[in-house]
């Protein structure tokens, strides 16, 4: 008995707790492998699952609760299948003797291990086993109804797992929300804002990011552990109740009763007892309601403070941004002001060099214009020059052979002198010329 008890011990121990965390962690570190290695690409699965390291915690908690849930599953629906193996050989007509449980237990202890796990193995064993240490089998009715109390206990303290990482994941999600907050507060600034406006408003948003996915993920999944656990309870209940009444159809009945009408105390105490079981569940329901009462009051109180810090929260982040893009956006217009100020200076005084490049420009083409026509009129006089000097050669011919030497030196002197007149001007003007280009260089 005692190998057996212990060897039920680290199993249930194993099973409600070592494997749902084991498989849980695994299945975690499997969905996150598939994120690293681009299987699962979705934007909204990697922003809401690997977006924070809170969000990790808050999925590995996730997959644990569903490990232990689906293993409760398999558990009850493998006790569900298996009902119909656990029967005991059936009573003689007018009942079995109470010294006969001894024998029924040996049969009990023949099923395999895998059977004597199951619930209703463990309900005819109690069953039995009661009246073989009693001696008798008149209480054995509520004993059957205490030990199905048992049963209905043990199966709701099986969720105890499921139930901490239920409330603890919407604790995470709000863990996250300080820490997001946080975030985007420490990082804020007003010289930031001014400076590298852009680069503070990502990380506001990006904070606030961390502080409202967080949230929503530790929701969302524990709603939907909530509902898995409600499926659950709902299996596992009806296992319950198909033990309860394939135990009372084996057991009830089977053995011959002791007293009875031969021992008038033994009604008067059984009507004590069920007085006091009738009191003692009522007490244990009044107890259960104000406990209920309770925890819904302080859950109730935990709702009213976080809304209340939330909304106060809001209201600062809110004053806060309000002034500081106030203030940012003043000091952009007066920015935009004096820039344009600037280039109104700058394009002046731009329109008045090209308006004084113009100015030279026009005179310099004046001027060449005008050197242009003294070369013009330098080229004239040149050809003149040179038909005087044809004139001149005939008329010195032509005096040679006349002896009109006198009159010929006459007109060469007058011919000389008109081209010395000419050739003056034309020199004067050109230096004329020469100096104005000059001038309008050093302007």
């Amino acid at each position: 008995m005692t190998a057996r008890n212990t060897s039920k011990f680290w199993y249930n121990i194993s099973g409600k707790l070592g494997w749902p965390v084991a498989l849980g962690l695994a299945a975690s570190a499997g969905f996150y492998a598939l994120i690293n290695q681009g299987v699962i690409n979705s934007p909204l699965v990697v922003r809401y699952f690997a977006g924070h390291p809170v969000e990790y915690i808050e999925t590995a908690m996730f997959f644990v609760g569903l490990a232990a849930i689906l293993l409760k599953l398999q558990d009850v629906g493998r006790e569900l299948a298996s009902v119909g193996k656990i029967e005991l050989p059936a009573p003689p007509r007018d009942g079995q003797m109470i010294e006969e449980a001894a024998s029924l237990l040996d049969q009990l202890e023949e099923y395999p291990q895998r059977l004597q796990r199951h619930s209703l193995w463990r309900r005819l064993f109690q069953g039995i086993e009661h009246v073989h240490v009693s001696g008798n089998a008149a209480a054995l009715q509520e004993e059957l109804k205490y030990f199905a109390d048992q049963d209905a206990e043990r199966a709701y303290q099986s969720y105890s797992l499921v139930r901490i990482v239920i409330w603890a994941t919407p604790m995470l999600g709000f863990l996250g929300t300080v820490i997001g907050i946080t975030l985007a507060l420490g990082n804020l600034s007003p010289e930031a804002l001014v400076n590298e406006p852009k680069a503070a408003m990502e990380s506001l948003l990006a904070g606030l990011s961390v502080a409202f996915d967080t949230t929503a993920l530790a929701l969302s999944l524990s709603i939907f552990l909530m509902f898995a656990q409600f499926v659950c309870d709902r299996v596992e209940n009806e296992l319950i109740t198909v033990v309860d009444a394939a135990a009372s159809a084996q057991l009830n009945g089977r053995f011959q009763q002791a007293g009875g009408s031969r021992d008038p105390s033994v009604a008067a105490i059984q009507r004590m007892a069920e007085r006091m079981m009738n009191a003692t569940e009522q007490l244990v329901e009044r107890q259960t309601q104000l406990w209920r009462n309770t925890i819904d009051g302080a859950h109730h109180h935990w709702e009213e403070i976080v809304g209340a810090s939330k909304r106060q929260l809001e209201d600062s982040l809110t004053a806060a941004l309000s002034g500081s893009l106030e203030r940012h956006a003043i000091a952009l217009a007066n920015a935009e002001q004096q820039v344009i100020r600037d280039i109104r200076v700058d394009w002046q005084d731009f329109q008045s060099a090209l308006d004084a490049n113009a100015r030279l420009m026009r005179e310099q083409q004046d001027q060449l214009s005008q050197q242009g026509e003294i070369m013009l009129r330098a080229v004239e006089a040149v050809g003149e020059i040179a038909s005087l000097e044809q004139t001149l050669s005939r008329n010195l011919d032509s005096l040679a052979g006349a002896g009109h030497f006198e009159e010929t030196v006459l007109s060469l002197a007058a011919t000389i002198n008109l081209l010395n007149n000419r050739i003056g001007d034309s020199g004067s003007r050109r230096i004329e010329l020469e100096k104005k280009p000059s001038q309008g260089h050093a302007a």
